[in-house]
Parts: C-alpha cells; structure tokens; sequence
C-alpha cells in the first residue's frame, strides 16, 4: 500500500533557469525503508522537501495518505503525519533541557500534559536518550543531539519520518546511532522511514535505494541490486560499499561472483565458494 506518491511531478526554484525536479513518478510503500542516494544538485533533498509541503510541485502532484501536497487548507494535517529532521540538530532543538525540548512539538499540536509525557518519554526511551532527558542539549555530542531532534519527531507521532541528510555532520560514532535508530524506528514501530544522504554504507540497510540525479530517478531498487551496476553509480559520481568493489574487480579477474553481497560475512563467502569450487 502506497504511503507517498508522486505523480509526474516537476519543480523550478525561483529564478532558476533548469528544473530541479524533472516529471518524478514515485511510490512509497507503507512501513518500508528508503533511502535516496546522490551527489550535490542531484534533486535528493529537493524530493523530501515535497515530502511534507515545504516545497509544492510546479506541475503534477504529489499525495501522502491521499492529502495533496498542494492543498494549503490541509498543511497542518499533512505535516502531522510528516515529520522533518535535518542536517543541523542544533537548528530543531529549542528548548534548555532534553525533555523540554521533546515536548515542544507535541504542545504546540494542543496534545494534553499526561499524553505529552507520555510520548516524550517514549520517544526518548525508543532512540536511546531517556537517561539524558534532564541534561542541556548543548552538552551532548552531534549524534545525541540529532538523536534528540529524531525524538522530538516522534512525539508528534507521525506516520513518515523523512530524514534530510541527518548525519553530514556527524562523525562516524554519530553517524552510526543516528542510522541504528532510525532502521530500529522502522523494523520495530512500523514507522515509514525516508533517509536522503550521500553516505552510499547508510542505504545498505534499506528496504529500497532510489539514486537521484540531474532531478531525475537513475536507478531504483534493492540496495544489493543498485549498488551491482557499478557503471551507473561511477557515471553517476558515487561510490558502492567496498564489499561490491572487491567482488567486481575479483570478477573481471575471471571469478564468476555475484555483486549482491553487501556485508563483509556474505562477501567472504561467496569468495571461499569460489575458491573452493
């Protein structure tokens, strides 16, 4: 069932001579993982703006749960069900303490007080920080604090969550709590996640790896299936997980491999059934 869909759906900035969104046709299934992978320019963040109204077509449409972007007598209602966290957490959190902060979206929605601790609680216990829920934001480190904006989406309870490049300023520590925590969002509460980044390891987990480029869909499929055309994603600028590189050098070395091994374990054993076959 299709939580998001976009219909032929083009988009020009102000001022700008070239589209930056080209007639996208795109479906997202409910309760899955897609991760949308591209260079600079390449209309990644541009599609997840369309995502919860930030931005609206220029032409064709696009429906979450059958809201039209466009409509603006339901924006409130489609941001509902649509939360943004972005590349800068500093920018989303307000508050002075961790919980404050948390709460901030949920009383503005007009959510009563014992609901309101009940989510925050909740949601700082499903992304690991409800230990830090008394500590000052400022303290924490940039994967805490974007673990802090993650939750802050959480207790507005939306149905999507679309991550617009979270972790590009993080180190690797950070990086990899904020990934954990939004795979675990999807795997264990159902929530349909939508994580845009340039970081080719963050998609191998995804259910799904859409590669946008020119404000065009150059490639769309299984994680282990896109990243195997590996001429594309060198045409396109990016790189494939160093698991897919090994086994497409061995390959053209005369091996017969599969390029769809993503993790080290699979790759290891795909090689050794070589060896030994």
């Amino acid at each position: 069932m299709s939580i998001i869909k976009f219909e032929n759906v083009h988009f020009t900035y102000p001022g700008d001579q070239m589209e930056s969104l080209c007639g996208v046709d795109l479906e997202i299934e409910k309760g899955s993982f897609v991760a949308v992978l591209g260079h600079n320019g390449s209309g990644k963040s541009t599609l997840a703006k369309h995502m919860n109204g930030i931005l609206a077509p220029t032409e064709g449409r696009v429906l979450v749960e059958g809201i039209d972007s466009s409509d603006e007598s339901r924006l409130i209602e489609l941001r509902r069900k649509v939360g943004m966290v972005f590349q800068n957490p500093d920018n989303q959190i307000v508050a002075n303490v961790v919980e404050d902060d948390v709460a901030f979206a949920p009383e503005n929605l007009g959510v009563e007080p014992g609901e309101i601790r009940r989510r925050v609680d909740e949601a700082l216990k499903l992304v690991d920080m409800y230990d830090k829920r008394r500590h000052a934001p400022h303290l924490l480190s940039g994967g805490q604090k974007q673990r802090v904006a993650i939750a802050g989406v959480i207790a507005m309870e939306p149905d999507i969550i679309v991550l617009d490049e979270p972790t590009a300023m993080l180190d690797p520590l950070g990086r990899e709590e904020v990934i954990s925590t939004v795979t675990r969002l999807c795997r264990e509460k159902g929530m349909t996640v939508v994580l845009i980044t340039h970081h080719m390891d963050e998609c191998v987990g995804a259910d799904r790896l859409i590669v946008m480029s020119g404000g065009s869909i150059a490639a769309d499929g299984r994680p282990a299936e896109v990243f195997a055309d590996i001429e594309l994603m060198e045409r396109e600028g990016l790189t494939v997980p160093e698991t897919t590189r090994l086994l497409y050098d061995l390959k053209k070395r005369g091996m017969d491999l599969p390029l769809t091994a993503l993790d080290v374990e699979s790759c290891a054993k795909e090689i050794v059934k070589q060896l030994r076959g």
